[in-house]
């Protein structure tokens, strides 16, 4: 089977772009993963409005600038 240069553009041209839309999209999803890591870790104080980042596994973190106790995670609760 005898390859033309046509042929041969095409497959290099296709093969590149299909390389870059595979590294756009490992590299969408691992950027999406560590926004998800650090917004896991991340503690919005609900006395004070303090943010600030906790890497501890336990449930409820105290605020380092007033000292209240926080629950970690997307709770809603009020008050």
């Amino acid at each position: 089977m005898d390859l033309k240069i046509e042929q041969l553009a095409l497959g290099v041209l296709f093969g590149a772009i299909g390389l870059v839309i595979f590294f756009t999209l490992v590299s969408r999803w691992l950027h999406l993963r560590a926004e998800r890591r650090s917004l896991a870790s991340r503690v919005i104080c609900h006395l004070c409005l303090h943010a600030f980042e906790d890497t501890v596994h336990a449930e409820i973190v105290a605020c380092p600038t007033c000292g209240a106790l926080n629950e970690k995670g997307r709770s809603r609760k009020l008050g």
